[in-house]
């Protein structure tokens, strides 16, 4: 089992469940004056003070479940378990649940205020396992808490109705209940109860269902996009193919005219650079293609790539493979993910690096070290999204290569040293295609 945590979402999860502790010092029924309209109700036998009464508490519970919930929504999206390679919906659950019997248990024993785990916390966790099912990505936290506060507000007003509550009520929706039954408006205050509960389900399902077709609609249009992107970029490539394809046939023409051997050498170089140039093209056009790979063929083509480079004598290379491990992938963009990575120390003033091939159990593992200024681990992902890199310059590396990792089924571990310098691991399923 591997479980990922986004630790930045885990600190606001526990901030706001700090502030739902602290809310019933603010938001007491004294406050809000409940018991005042069931007295008033009671005394003057009036009915419409005892659904003001029901308003008040219904506003109250809403109020004080709220950090609850968006605690819920918080945790959920910041926690991934990877059982067997896929990712598990149903343990997550399960670690989620016990947030409100545990929040509701410290209520009571720091506010002597009985919170049990009645039918509304029983059907709103039933609701937030129909709700992930939906698995809004592209609908922002606003949208998606709207959702389910319409959903929540209903449920507080179905608590105020008699149903089901076996499962337990709180000590104020108790008396009110009992002030209900005394005035005999057992009737009228279910019809009103059922119906706030219907009217806010309805809406709450339809926001559900508009937010996911919006999704929909975006996802399709994103997907057409890249598509036609794609499309321009290959019809480009594929163009460049026959100015380059010339080049080097003149380059060869040249060389078999050539006596000199400096210059012959240098023509030679030329068309080694035109050659790298024609298996980049070749692959790009079919970038998202997979096929087996010789672990040690990549090594030989990034190190052909950058031999140019006046820093390539300081990359040491070893390998604990066995002899012709493949994996299943596309040979450039993982060549240009490692290249990234070189380049990335280099820039980061390190002149020696360290790549280190191993296996564990199916998987490869590759290790980039470095001895340069180091990378903020902490900020890494703001570093990313807002493209800025530790040298103030546009951090696109970077995002390259986790988002390239994405595609090609891979990821990526940094890791700070102690005495300065990155450690990057990048993780690959191995000879997968083998068995």
């Amino acid at each position: 089992m591997d479980i990922r945590v986004e630790k930045r979402k885990i600190k606001l999860v526990f901030l706001i469940l700090f502030f739902g502790m602290i809310l019933p010092v603010f938001l007491t029924h004294q406050n809000f004056k409940i018991y005042d309209s069931i007295d008033m109700a009671l005394d003057m036998w009036d009915k419409e003070c005892l659904l003001i009464g029901m308003l008040k508490l219904v506003t109250l519970n809403t109020l004080r479940s709220i950090p609850m919930y968006i605690a819920i929504f918080l945790l959920f999206d910041s926690i991934e378990i990877v059982i067997k390679g896929k990712k598990r919906t149903f343990e997550k659950i399960l670690l989620i649940l016990p947030i409100i019997p545990v929040a509701y248990s410290l209520i009571r024993l720091f506010y002597n205020i009985e919170l049990p785990v009645g039918k509304t916390s029983v059907l709103g966790i039933l609701w937030f396992c129909y709700y992930i099912k939906f698995d809004l990505k592209n609908v922002g936290y606003l949208e998606k808490y709207l959702v389910f506060l319409s959903f929540v507000i209903g449920l507080q007003w179905l608590d105020m109705s008699r149903f089901f509550n076996f499962l337990g009520v709180g000590e104020i929706t108790a008396d009110l209940n009992k002030a209900i039954s005394f005035m005999e408006a057992d009737l009228i205050v279910t019809i009103i109860c059922i119906s706030f509960f219907s009217f806010f389900t309805l809406f709450s399902i339809l926001l559900l269902h508009f937010f996911k077709g919006q999704e929909e609609r975006i996802a399709r249009f994103s997907s057409e996009v890249e598509n036609r992107y794609l499309k321009e970029v290959q019809l480009l490539v594929h163009d460049l193919k026959t100015p380059i394809f010339s080049v080097g046939i003149l380059l060869e023409t040249l060389a078999l005219q050539e006596d000199n051997e400096r210059k012959k050498l240098y023509l030679k170089k030329m068309e080694d650079s035109i050659e790298k140039t024609n298996i980049m093209i070749e692959e790009i056009l079919s970038a998202k293609s997979e096929s087996p790979i010789v672990v040690e063929d990549i090594m030989k083509f990034i190190f052909s790539f950058l031999s140019v480079h006046k820093n390539i004598e300081g990359i040491t290379c070893k390998s604990y493979l066995r002899e012709g491990y493949k994996i299943m992938s596309n040979r450039v963009l993982l060549s240009r993910v490692m290249i990234n990575l070189i380049v990335n120390s280099w820039e980061a003033n390190s002149s020696t690096i360290n790549i280190i091939l191993k296996n564990y159990k199916e998987y490869l593992i590759i290790q980039i070290e470095d001895y340069g200024d180091g990378i903020d681990i902490d900020n890494i992902k703001n570093l990313i999204k807002e493209g800025v890199s530790t040298k103030n310059s546009y951090g696109k590396g970077l995002a390259f290569v986790i988002t390239t990792l994405k595609e090609i089924n891979g990821k990526i571990y940094f890791a700070k040293k102690e005495k300065g310098g990155t450690k990057a691991y990048i993780i690959l399923k191995g000879d997968g295609y083998e068995k």
